[in-house]
């Protein structure tokens, strides 16, 4: 039993000690919040679709891809966006925290949280189930989070700029080019192969410490219960649903994880930025992903432990 709380607890350390260091590079003003952006921006650009690509590539994607995980996982964000904004709209009065809150309460930091832990747990070249959940739900995340702002501000979501911005995103753009690569049996000469892997590698530590440095610390002004609810819900309840039902419908081990990964995982940092621009409560999203990231580090662990000493995985 202790060994498997070591094994759960060494797959989110590396994530913490990303966290801290960037965190300590933006209190003691090694980059200032304008650098830690453009260097978000470039790492999202730059080094994202390389990640996807190294984790889908050498994959029968075929063979591997379990549709009963992918309709879960639909399913249940879908659960996930109704049921918080049922809940929502009937506790919260202002349009203000409404957008703010629900999108809080189902949009992950998978990519950034996720990723990583599925590949400390499984190793690399063995989170394909991750890597795919990832390509159906983000886009997903975008898209809805940016119709619910649309819609509490009184404004129309421009459909076309939507779905552009799907088909551009880069991970997307790194998941479709493994599978033409893979699909026309392209062969990819090994140098280039190499540095792939590189650029993929150094994603996830860059990411992170950036993710740390984009953590605003200050003083919390935000509604006290608002920003619990928002935390307990994303971090307990709905882990603890997603799980369950999870578990009920049979799957198992990395595909069991990947459920985990993506109903577990902290706030998405990219909610702060979507509500402050998009008429919002910034700061109670702010917030959210700052309490949420922080002590996720602690409820990540205990999740896998729980399926790990269980046999699950």
């Amino acid at each position: 039993m202790l060994q498997n709380f070591i094994i759960c607890v060494n797959a989110v350390i590396p994530s913490a000690i990303y966290l801290i260091v960037g965190m300590a590079l933006k209190l003691f003003h090694v980059v200032s919040e304008e650098e830690v952006k453009r260097f978000t921006h470039m790492t999202f650009i730059a080094l994202y679709p390389f990640l996807m690509f190294d984790n889908l590539y050498g994959k029968n994607i075929g063979e591997n891809l379990n549709w009963r995980l992918v309709i879960y996982a639909l399913a249940f964000l879908a659960f996930q966006i109704i049921s918080s904004w049922v809940f929502v709209c009937r506790t919260q009065k202002e349009n203000y925290n409404r957008g703010a809150m629900i999108q809080a309460l189902f949009r992950s930091n998978i990519v950034l949280m996720g990723l990583p832990i599925g590949i400390n747990l499984f190793g690399k070249g063995n989170v394909t189930s991750v890597a795919v959940v990832l390509m159906f739900v983000v886009p997903i995340y975008n898209v809805v989070a940016v119709v619910i702002f649309e819609y509490f501000r009184g404004g129309r979501a421009n459909w076309k700029s939507l779905l552009k911005g799907v088909f551009t995103n880069p991970l997307i753009i790194g998941g479709i080019v493994a599978c033409i690569v893979m699909g026309l049996n392209i062969p990819v000469p090994s140098i280039v192969y190499k540095t792939v892997v590189s650029l993929s590698d150094a994603t996830t530590p860059i990411a992170m410490i950036l993710l740390g440095a984009s953590l605003r610390l200050n003083g919390m002004r935000s509604d006290r219960a608002k920003l619990a609810v928002c935390v307990i819900g994303k971090l307990i309840v709905f882990p603890a649903l997603g799980i369950l039902g999870a578990v009920l419908i049979g799957l198992r081990g990395v595909d069991l994880v990947a459920i985990v990964l993506m109903a577990a995982t902290p706030t998405a940092l990219a909610s702060f930025a979507m509500a402050s621009s998009m008429g919002g409560n910034g700061e109670l999203a702010g917030e959210t992903v700052v309490f949420s990231t922080v002590l996720a580090c602690f409820t990540m662990p205990v999740w896998l432990f729980i399926l790990m000493n269980g046999g699950y995985f």
